[in-house]
Formats: structure tokens, sequence, C-alpha cells
């Protein structure tokens, strides 16, 4: 392996994600435009976007720092990198986003079939939805190994000087691995309002179930009750998600009184008797 053809190598991937980042940096900001309306959204894009703007400067910098771009912006090699540099890698990784892409279509039609109730899809969607999913992270799993190997193939062999590497037995496929395996699951774990993530309370955010804007002429919505407020507990047992609390109504016939422990803000924790007043048909 040639030094040159290394850093070319390296420096085309680093612009290709600084591009890549410019690309989010552009859909956070129409995204951001059309959350004036949902506090939630925007809160997250603000958050985001610094982000996106910290890993476009260090991308930036690291070009900078590396050297001059290469005047045509292309490298010049007989090897068939030249031209196939990433060719499987490129097009696992394309083919991901597109299970991603068809995962977050069924989680939008899902959650049209649960509001506007349709049995049919509700059956559908979350199948297709957890099957594209399933292979949106098989086929991004393989991107270490392919990457390697491709390189492999045009004779840039490990370069690393880790103790392992040293000795020929190269690590380097499985810390790839391991690491794309641990960014997703952590990311995962930070969200416990995920039903893939295991809900740990904290301190700061206390077991509950955050209640949407109730729907005109309900109960809650005679009573008051605002979006975002929390369910704390229901007939006096805590709950901490959406099962917790369809569980504790459905104990009941129809027709009985459920008693709703539920907070506003910080503000003193109140009850409400609600009647349970509705179940699917049954089939």
């Amino acid at each position: 392996m040639t030094a040159d053809l290394r850093l070319q190598l390296i420096r085309r991937s680093v612009a290709e994600l600084v591009a890549n980042e410019g690309e989010v940096a552009g859909r956070l900001e129409r995204a951001q435009q059309l959350s004036a309306g949902h506090s939630d959204s925007l809160a997250a894009i603000e958050r985001l976007r610094p982000m996106v703007q910290l890993h476009c400067d260090e991308l930036a910098a690291y070009l900078k720092e590396s050297g001059p771009a290469e005047p045509s912006g292309e490298i010049t090699t007989p090897l068939s990198v030249s031209r196939q540099y990433n060719a499987l890698a490129e097009a696992l990784r394309d083919l991901s986003l597109a299970f991603h892409h068809c995962a977050l279509g069924y989680t939008i039609l899902y959650e049209v079939a649960l509001r506007l109730y349709e049995p049919r899809l509700r059956e559908i969607a979350p199948k297709h939805l957890k099957a594209h999913a399933d292979a949106a992270l098989s086929t991004a799993g393989l991107l270490p190994g392919v990457v390697a190997w491709q390189l492999a193939q045009d004779g840039l062999h490990c370069a690393c000087l880790c103790p392992m590497c040293g000795l020929g037995a190269c690590g380097c496929v499985d810390a790839g691995t391991q690491t794309l395996t641990t960014a997703w699951r952590d990311a995962a774990a930070s969200r416990p309002g995920l039903p893939w993530a295991s809900a740990v309370p904290t301190e700061s955010e206390p077991p509950a179930f955050v209640l949407q804007t109730p729907r005109p002429d309900s109960q809650l919505a005679r009573a008051g009750v605002l979006g975002g407020e929390r369910v704390l507990a229901v007939d006096g047992q805590q709950v901490h998600g959406f099962w917790d609390v369809q569980v504790a109504i459905r104990k009941h016939s129809l027709g009985d009184e459920v008693g709703l422990l539920i907070q506003r803000g910080s503000e003193t924790p109140r009850e409400l008797k609600c009647q349970h007043v509705s179940e699917y048909p049954k089939t």
C-alpha cells in the first residue's frame, strides 16, 4: 500500500461524509421550518443541529490538516480501486437506507391505522416495519467486513498498529462491527419510551405515561386534561407506559369506574375517576 493511495482513499471517504452531513443540515433546516407547531420535534431538531455542525467542522478540519485537495478530485491509480472502491459497501449502505426508509414509512402507516382505526393495516404495518428494521440493521452489519474485503482485493491490507493486527490477527472488522452494534443499542437504550429499549426511570423522569391531547368530548377532555400531562398510576398502581395503562383498565368490565392519578408539570398530582367505556369488537 502506498502512503499516497492510503491518504487519498481516506480523504475521499471524509469528503463524502462532509457532503452527507451538509445534506442532513439542509434537511434539519427544512424540518425546523415545519416544526413550529410541534414542540417536541422543534426541540429535537434544535438539539441535533449543533451536533451536525460539529461533525462538519471536525471533518473539514481533518481535510485541511491532512494536506491539499487533489486538483481533479479523483484518485489516479492503476488499481481497480479507482473505479470500484467501496462499490459493494456503498450498495449495501444504500440498501440499508432503503430498508430504513421503508421501515419509517410503515411507522407512519401504522400510526395512521391506529389513530383512524383500520384493523387490517394495524395487523400488516407492524409486521412489515419489523421486517424492514431487521433488514436495515442486517445489511448495515455487513459493512465493516465488506469494506475490509474490498480494500484487500486491491492490495490495501491492514495497517493498524494494535497488538493483534501487528501479529496478523486483524481485529479491525470485529471492532468496527461491535462499534456499529453498540451505537444502535446505546441509542435505543437512551430513549426509554421506545418499545425496544429497557425503560429505566430516572429521578428527573419518573415512571409515567405521557398523554397526547385528549380527543374532543372525551372524559379527560371534559375534565380539562391537556396534552403533555402524565398518568402516574391507575387504581393506585404505578404505570410506566402505554401497556401498563391498557392492562390496568382492562382489569375492569365495561361501565366500571377507573381511577387515574394525573400530574400537570410539577403541580400536585390529582385523581380523576373515569368510566371504562370502549373495547375492540370480539372476533
